[in-house]
C-alpha cells in the first residue's frame, strides 16, 4: 500500500476541522498554554516567510497540546491601515482623499474580506492548527472597541496628549508615521556648496547642503568650537542667499567638521539634527514644506513646487547668481515610508502622542521579566529603547483604521473622551465622524464638540492583542485566568514595533508583562542566500512546493530553521522531508502488521536488543522534550531523525524482524518506540503521523487524534544494555555490509559465524538476534587464542621494487604467483635475486589471513569483536 500524500493530507485536514480537534476548552481544567498569534496582514498571497513562520508557531501549539495543555491558538488577521488602503487605491484606480470617506472604508473592508477566505484555505493546506472558534480580525467593531478602551485608559492616566510637534510625514500617504515605520534606503544625491555672506566682514562663508530648498527656513549657522577656520566668525551674522535673512553664527560641538565645509545651516526641519538644534536654541518652527510635499508661501517664488522641483529651481538660480561654488554626487541614507517608499519629510503638525519617553524604564524592566528565545534578541529591544528621542505619534490622517475616540471643543479646544463604561455598553467601537459625543456640549465652556477625523496607527491595534485575547474589560474571570499569555512568537524585524509597543501598552494598562516567553524568528532567504526578489529570480512560492511535494515535506524544511537566524530555502530539505514521510509510513505499516493489542513494557520478556533500543529511546525522548520546552525544534528534529533512521529503522527493526511476529518482547518494544516516535514527529509532520496513528494505533490507544493524545514518556535506563547492545548492532552491521559488498542477498543463509570478543556477554545476550538477522546456521563464541594469522601470499610493492628492478618486474610477479609463501620466505633468507638484482622484504607486501583450526576464513572486525565467516 503506497502513501498518497495529497489524498491523505486533504483527508486529515477535513477530519481535524470537522471534529474540532484544535478547539480551546473554556470549561476545561487543563493548564492553559496561550499563544499571542501574530495576526497575518490581509493584503495578499501567502509568501514563504508567512508559511514557515506560522508553521514554527504551529510546532509549539501541537507540542503543548500533547503535553497536556489547553492550547489557546487563535486564527486571526490584521485588517487595518495603509497597506489595505494602498492596495484599494491601486485596484480601483482612485485616491483616498478624492473618495467619500465611508465609501472608501467599505471598499477596504471588501478587499480584505475577499483575501481572508483564501488565506484561511492556505493555513489549512499547510496543516496549521489555529482555532477558528477564537477568531478575530483587527478591523472588527468588537476589536476596535477594545483598542479605544485602552486609549481611554491611557488618556485617563495622563499618558496621552495632543501637541503641535514635528512628525515624520509621508507626502504620498498624507499621514504621520512613527519612527519604527521608517525604512531607510540608499540613494544618490548632490552636496551643494553654497555661498553665504558674513554681514560684518563681507567675506564668503561656504556651506555644503543636500537641502537647498530649505534655505527659506534657515535660522542659524553652526560650526565646531575647535574648528580654527571659523573661530573669528562665531558670534557674527550670516546672510542667507536667495532670501537674505540674517542668522547668527554659533559654535556647537554637534557639528561634524569633516563633513562638507564644516559649517552647517540649521533649518526647520530637514532632519532630526535640525530638530535638536531648534529645541536647543529656541528657534521657531517655520513650515517650508506642506502635507502634500509642496513648498509653502515662505518659499517665495518656489511656492507650490514639489520638493524636487524646488530643489532644481533653486540650484539653477544659485548657479546663475554665482552663489553655487560646486556640486558633488554623494551616497545618502534617506528615511522612507514603510509602505509607499516615498522619502519622508518633517512636518510641524498637531498630532496625538503616547508618552513613551516617560515609560522607557518600565519597558526595559518588563523586558527583563520576559524569557527571550534566543536571549540575544533582547539586545535589539534595548538598543531601540536607547535610541528613542521623542514620543510615539499615534494619530494617522487616513481612513481605514480605528477612529481616535475623542471630540474637541471648537471654542476652547477641551477634549472629551468616552468612558470605558460607555464603550463597554456598546457592541462596537465609536466613530466620532458619525457618532454624537458622550455629552451634548463642552463641559468646560459649553461650546460645540467636533469629532476627531484622525485614526490610530495600526500598531495601536496590534499592540493590544494580549488584552483582547484574554478578555480584558469583557470578562474579569477569564482575564485573571488567561493573562499574561504564555508566548509571543514574532519576527526580528518588528521587535521595535510590535514587541516594544505591546510591552509598553500592556504594562502601562495592567502593571504586568503581556506574556511570559517571546520567541524571535528569522527570515527565509532565496536558495541563493539573498533576500527573495522577483527581479533576482529567486522567489519560492510555498503553495507550488506544497502542490508538488506535500505539506509535510514543506514543514520538514521549516524544522531546519534555527530560531533567530535567517535561513536560505533548500529544495533538498523538502526532498529529504519527503523521504522521511515515506519512512515513517513504512515503519508504521511494518509495526502495524505485527501488533494486535496495546502493549505495555514487561521487563522480563525483553531481550538485550529490546533493552538496548528502549534505553536509547528513553534518553532521546528526554532530550527532545527538553529541547521543545526551549523552542529548539530544529535540534529536536535532528535528534529524532537520527534515532529513527540510524538506530530504530536501520538496526533494531532489522534485528527483530525474524521474531517480531511471535515474540512478546519485540512486540512490546516495537509498539512503544514506534508509537512514541510518531507522537514526537506529530507536531512537525501532522498528516503522516495521523495516518499511521489512525491505521495502526487508534484502536489500541483510544484518543480520536494523535494530536490530542499524550506526549510519550518512558522511564527506562539501562546503561549496560546500551553498551552491550551497541556491540550486537555493530556485529550484525558488519556481517550485513559483508553480504552487500559481495552481492549476497541479505536474507540469504550463511554458514557458522564465529566471534572472538572482549564483550562475550554482549554476544551471549544477542546470540539469537545475530543468528536470526544475518541468517546464519549457527553463531559461536570462540577464544581469541584459537585464531591464527599467517601469510597466504606475497605481492610486489611496486613503489619500492619498480625503480630497482625496472624491466625485470614481470619476472618478480611471475615468481610470486608460482611460489608458495613458505618458499618465498626461504628464498629471501637464502638471498633472492632477479636478473642479478637482490630482492629485499621491503619490495614485497605480505597478504595475511586469519585461520581457525587450520581453516582459512573471511574476517570482519568491530571495535571489540573479531568475526569469522566460513
Amino acid at each position: 500500500m503506497s502513501y498518497d500524500i495529497k489524498r491523505v493530507e486533504a483527508k486529515w485536514q477535513e477530519f481535524w476541522e470537522k471534529e474540532g480537534v484544535y478547539h480551546f476548552d473554556f470549561n476545561g481544567d487543563k493548564p492553559v498554554y496561550s499563544i499571542d498569534n501574530p495576526p497575518r496582514y490581509a493584503s495578499g498571497r501567502l509568501h514563504i516567510g508567512h508559511a514557515v513562520h506560522y508553521t514554527h508557531i504551529d510546532f509549539i501549539a501541537r507540542y503543548r497540546r500533547m503535553r497536556g495543555y489547553n492550547v489557546f491558538f487563535p486564527l486571526c488577521f490584521d485588517v487595518n491601515g495603509m497597506p489595505i488602503e494602498v492596495n484599494v487605491e491601486k485596484k480601483y484606480g482612485i485616491r483616498m482623499r478624492e473618495t467619500d470617506r465611508h465609501e472608501f472604508v467599505k471598499l477596504c473592508e471588501e478587499f480584505a474580506g475577499a483575501n481572508i477566505g483564501e488565506m484561511i484555505r492556505q493555513y489549512r493546506i499547510l496543516g496549521e492548527s489555529m482555532d477558528p472558534t477564537i477568531y478575530y480580525q483587527t478591523d472588527a467593531p468588537y476589536y476596535r472597541r477594545i483598542t479605544q478602551m485602552t486609549f481611554v485608559e491611557m488618556f485617563n492616566k495622563g499618558l496621552v496628549y495632543k501637541a503641535e510637534h514635528p512628525v515624520n510625514w509621508c507626502p504620498r500617504c498624507g499621514t504621520a508615521i512613527a519612527d519604527a515605520e521608517i525604512e531607510y534606503a540608499e540613494r544618490k544625491t548632490y552636496l551643494n556648496y553654497v555661498r553665504f555672506r558674513v554681514k560684518e566682514t563681507g567675506e564668503d562663508l561656504i556651506i555644503a547642503t543636500t537641502r537647498p530648498e530649505l534655505l527659506c527656513t534657515c535660522q542659524l549657522v553652526a560650526v565646531h568650537p575647535q574648528d580654527g577656520r571659523y573661530a573669528a566668525l562665531v558670534g557674527k551674522t550670516a546672510v542667507v542667499p536667495i532670501y537674505g535673512q540674517e542668522v547668527r553664527i554659533v559654535a556647537d560641538e554637534a557639528v561634524d567638521p569633516e563633513f562638507g565645509t564644516g559649517a552647517v545651516m540649521i533649518c526647520s526641519v530637514g532632519d532630526k539634527g535640525d530638530l535638536e538644534w531648534i529645541y536647543k536654541y529656541g528657534l521657531k518652527f517655520i513650515k517650508g514644506i506642506d502635507e502634500e510635499g509642496r513648498m509653502t508661501e515662505v518659499a517665495g517664488k518656489y511656492t507650490g513646487m514639489t520638493v524636487e522641483e524646488a530643489k532644481r529651481a533653486i540650484v539653477e538660480d544659485l548657479e546663475r547668481e554665482g552663489l553655487l561654488v560646486r556640486r558633488e554626487e554623494i551616497e545618502q541614507t534617506v528615511g522612507t515610508c514603510w509602505r509607499c517608499h516615498t522619502p519622508i519629510e518633517f512636518i510641524q503638525k498637531e498630532q496625538w502622542f503616547i508618552r513613551i519617553m516617560d515609560l522607557k524604564d518600565e519597558v526595559r524592566k518588563a523586558a527583563d521579566e520576559i524569557r527571550w528565545f534566543p536571549e540575544f534578541m533582547k539586545k535589539r529591544l534595548e538598543d531601540w529603547i536607547d535610541s528613542l528621542q521623542w514620543d510615539w505619534v499615534v494619530s494617522r490622517q487616513r481612513y481605514f483604521a480605528t477612529p481616535i475616540p475623542v471630540w474637541e471643543c471648537v471654542e476652547c479646544g477641551h477634549v472629551v473622551v468616552p468612558t470605558t463604561d460607555h464603550l463597554k455598553a456598546m457592541d462596537r467601537h465609536v466613530d466620532p465622524t458619525v457618532d454624537p459625543p458622550p455629552v451634548p456640549s463642552c463641559p468646560k465652556c459649553g461650546g460645540e464638540l467636533k469629532g476627531c477625523e484622525d485614526v490610530f496607527d495600526t500598531w495601536v491595534d496590534s499592540s493590544i492583542s494580549p488584552l483582547y485575547n484574554t478578555f480584558w474589560m469583557r470578562d474579569d474571570k477569564k482575564f485573571r485566568w488567561l493573562y499574561p499569555m504564555s508566548l509571543r512568537p514574532q519576527a526580528h524585524d518588528i521587535i521595535r514595533t510590535w514587541a516594544f509597543y505591546t510591552i509598553l501598552r500592556c504594562t502601562a494598562i495592567t502593571g504586568e508583562i503581556p506574556w511570559r516567553d517571546i520567541f524571535i524568528d528569522g527570515f527565509i532567504l532565496g536558495p541563493d542566500g539573498r533576500p527573495m526578489h522577483a527581479s533576482w529570480g529567486n522567489v519560492v512560492d510555498p503553495l507550488e512546493i506544497i502542490d508538488k511535494y506535500g505539506a509535510d515535506p514543506f514543514r520538514y524544511f521549516a524544522t531546519q530553521c534555527t530560531l533567530g537566524e535567517d535561513t536560505a530555502f533548500r529544495y533538498k530539505d523538502v526532498v529529504r522531508g519527503q523521504r522521511l514521510v515515506t519512512k515513517i509510513w513504512n515503519i508504521g505499516r511494518f509495526v502495524g502488521g505485527v501488533i494486535d493489542a496495546k502493549m505495555e513494557i514487561e521487563a522480563e520478556k525483553l531481550r538485550l536488543a529490546d533493552r538496548w533500543i528502549l534505553s536509547k529511546y528513553a534518553r532521546v525522548l528526554r532530550e527532545v522534550t527538553d529541547l521543545m520546552d526551549g523552542y529548539r525544534y530544529d535540534r529536536a528534529v535532528k535528534l529524532l531523525e537520527n534515532f529513527l533512521w540510524r538506530e530504530f529503522a536501520d538496526h533494531y527493526i532489522e534485528m527483530v524482524k525474524h521474531r517480531a511476529a511471535h515474540d512478546e518482547g519485540a512486540k512490546m518494544t516495537l509498539y512503544t518506540v514506534a508509537l512514541g516516535l510518531i507522537k514526537c514527529f506529530a507536531p512537525f509532520l501532522p498528516h503522516v503521523t495521523e495516518e499511521v496513528y489512525q491505521n495502526f494505533f487508534r484502536e489500541h490507544e483510544g484518543a480520536k487524534s494523535i494530536h490530542i493524545s499524550e506526549w510519550p514518556s518512558l522511564e527506562f535506563e539501562d546503561g549496560e544494555a546500551e553498551l552491550l547492545g551497541e556491540e550486537v548492532k555493530e556485529v550484525i552491521a558488519a556481517i550485513r555490509r559483508w553480504k552487500a559488498e559481495r552481492g549476497i542477498a541479505l536474507n540469504a543463509p550463511i554458514g557458522t559465524v564465529r566471534i572472538a570478543t572482549s564483550l562475550p556477554e554482549a554476544i551471549e545476550g544477542g546470540l539469537e538476534d545475530i543468528k536470526g538477522t544475518v541468517h546464519a546456521e549457527a553463531v559461536e563464541i570462540i577464544e581469541a587464542g584459537e585464531i591464527e594469522e599467517r601469510v597466504v601470499e606475497y605481492r610486489p610493492n611496486f613503489s619500492v621494487a619498480g625503480p630497482v628492478l625496472r624491466g625485470s618486474m614481470r619476472k618478480l610477479v611471475e615468481f610470486l604467483r608460482s611460489t608458495s609463501p613458505d618458499e618465498v620466505d626461504r628464498a629471501l633468507e637464502e638471498g633472492l635475486t632477479i636478473d642479478g638484482v637482490h630482492v629485499t622484504r621491503e619490495m614485497l607486501i605480505p597478504v595475511r589471513r586469519k585461520t581457525y583450526r587450520g581453516r582459512e576464513m573471511e574476517t570482519l572486525e568491530t571495535e571489540r569483536s573479531l568475526i569469522l565467516i566460513g
